[in-house]
């Protein structure tokens, strides 16, 4: 079935590739190498260079290698707004202010702050996200500010 899946050019991305058993990576080269499928494979996650290397015939079909740093302060508020449209009506004072207290530039601690945010307004007809808001989602991360 997922051989029938990736059969049109498909990207597969796949977070914390460090946890994947060596089976399951053996897998994926088998996904890579079958004649059907037109995938990419992105393999994610602090560490997956290791797990891959256990995998020598997975790792020699690595195109490149990647370390995606922490965001800037310059570039939150962009990159933000187009991970979630919540984002977009967000200050820029609120949004540095998020970054410096609790996102650090770390785009999985945005992501978790962005899941928070939306569950809190969840079913709210216009719904602001104001400093108020965005303290308890922030509380909820890492305790009182």
């Amino acid at each position: 079935m997922l051989v029938n899946a990736l059969r049109q050019p498909r990207v597969l991305v796949l977070d914390e590739a460090q946890r994947l058993p060596g089976p399951a990576l053996e897998f994926l080269r088998g996904l890579w190498d079958h004649p059907d499928t037109d995938t990419a494979l992105v393999l994610a996650g602090a560490g997956s260079e290791r797990a891959l290397r256990r995998v020598p015939a997975l790792a020699s079909r690595v195109l490149t290698w990647e370390l995606v740093p922490r965001l800037g302060p310059r570039e939150v508020a962009t990159v933000m707004a187009a991970f979630h449209p919540l984002w977009g009506n967000v200050t820029a004072d609120d949004v540095a202010w998020v970054d410096e207290h609790v996102g650090h530039g770390n785009f999985r601690t945005w992501a978790k702050l962005t899941s928070h945010l939306t569950a809190e307004i969840y079913g709210k007809s216009r719904a602001v996200v104001d400093r108020r808001l965005l303290e308890r989602a922030c509380a909820r991360l890492m305790g009182p500010l």
